[in-house]
């Protein structure tokens, strides 16, 4: 479990799961940040290293379901392609139902992958994805049955993204200057997250007169390069790698605007705690980020257009008119924030019918045919 939007969500969703339903997480290689944090904290986390490289190991997926039938799970829920070939399986040999979680769209997956991805499908009673077009995709590629295949958004833990009550004692807690302008991100340094366009963006906008701090909340193996940019750009000072920051939630609340400029993205969960912080947010025109803020939302560029994104940076800055434009286009025409409660709910509903084996076609009812405020674990 490393530090992610997936295992933020996982984190909520165990601590708002009704009674009765328990999510307990087992990692296949490590635990990774976010795991050893739920183990310090006592939390029911397991560790059961069956797949230790990329290679399939078939013994593992034995020592798997042996250990899920020991343990006395009543269901198995998988969220990326390795624990899906793995615990799917693993859940079969155990007598167990299991629920496919999609994060990604099908866009360039391999052949081989997607031949297994096929073979899994038979096997499971219910998916879930958090979009209608990655339901269609599920559909169309994957050859699953619509009434089984469930929609369920990302969901937010509004108690802590929120509006600050005091933005500036925040600051003053982290060592920010309480009266600067200060834009932030929360996203792994990774090729798909294109912060080397961040850098670009921002010498440009400070080339024009712009007055800011940018925090970059995130880790990854690409920090060192995207360091050295920053360095040979002049802009290190006012561009600040402030790595993995545990719990998060202060350092979005203390900003002034969110800004993202990935290439890719599944259902961007910082957006959605941004938005929930009340920001305004300027995003690239992309098919994730478009399905969370809305086709006609001011704040969108064109990866193409690099000028535009740095002139609704400044626009943003320089300009309250346009922020509020923002901030009330998200209140009136972007798609509502879920919350974690009726995630959660939905979510055990879905576990109990897997379990009871009981109108499994009749899915849509919790969400199948259009985005419910729901999510996954």
């Amino acid at each position: 479990m490393p530090v992610g939007g997936a295992e933020d969500l996982t984190v909520g969703l165990m601590r708002e799961m009704p009674p009765g339903w328990a999510i307990e997480p087992v990692c296949l290689r490590e635990l990774g940040i976010v795991g050893l944090e739920l183990q310090k904290a006592g939390t029911p986390i397991h560790l059961l290293p069956v797949a230790p490289n990329k290679r399939l190991s078939l013994p593992g997926i034995v020592r798997l379901g042996r250990w899920l039938r020991e343990q006395g799970f009543a269901a198995v829920h998988t969220q990326v392609y390795n624990a899906h070939v793995y615990g799917v399986l693993a859940a079969a040999r155990a007598g167990l139902p299991a629920v496919m979680h999609h994060q990604k769209t099908f866009r360039g997956m391999r052949w081989h992958r997607l031949l297994m991805m096929k073979w899994l499908t038979r096997k499971v009673p219910a998916q879930i994805t958090l979009s209608k077009q990655t339901r269609d995709d599920v559909v169309r590629e994957l050859g699953a049955d619509p009434g089984r295949v469930l929609v369920l958004p990302n969901a937010v833990d509004t108690a802590r993204f929120c509006p600050p009550d005091d933005r500036a004692a925040l600051r003053q807690s982290f060592g920010l200057d309480p009266n600067e302008f200060i834009f932030g991100t929360v996203a792994s340094l990774t090729a798909p997250k294109n912060h080397a366009a961040n850098l670009v963006m921002w010498e440009a906008a400070q080339a024009q007169g712009l007055e800011a701090t940018f925090l970059l909340c995130g880790e990854g193996a690409m920090r060192g390069e995207l360091e050295r940019t920053a360095l040979q750009l002049g802009i290190l000072g006012q561009f600040r790698f402030l790595g993995n920051q545990r719990p998060v939630h202060p350092w979005v609340r203390s900003m002034d605007a969110f800004v993202l400029c990935s290439t890719w993205e599944g259902q961007p969960l910082a957006i959605l705690q941004a938005l929930s912080c009340g920001l305004p947010v300027i995003a690239s025109r992309i098919e994730g980020n478009v399905a969370v803020l809305g086709a006609g939302h001011p704040g969108l560029f064109d990866l193409g257009q690099p000028n535009d994104y740095v002139a609704k940076v400044l626009a943003t800055r320089r300009d309250p008119a346009f922020r509020r434009a923002i901030v009330e286009f998200q209140h009136t025409r972007s798609p509502k924030v879920p919350s974690l409660r009726a995630s959660a709910s939905t979510l055990a509903e879905l576990y109990r019918r897997i379990i009871d084996r009981r109108d499994l076609d009749m899915l849509h009812r919790l969400g199948g045919e259009s985005p419910c405020p729901a999510t996954t674990a």
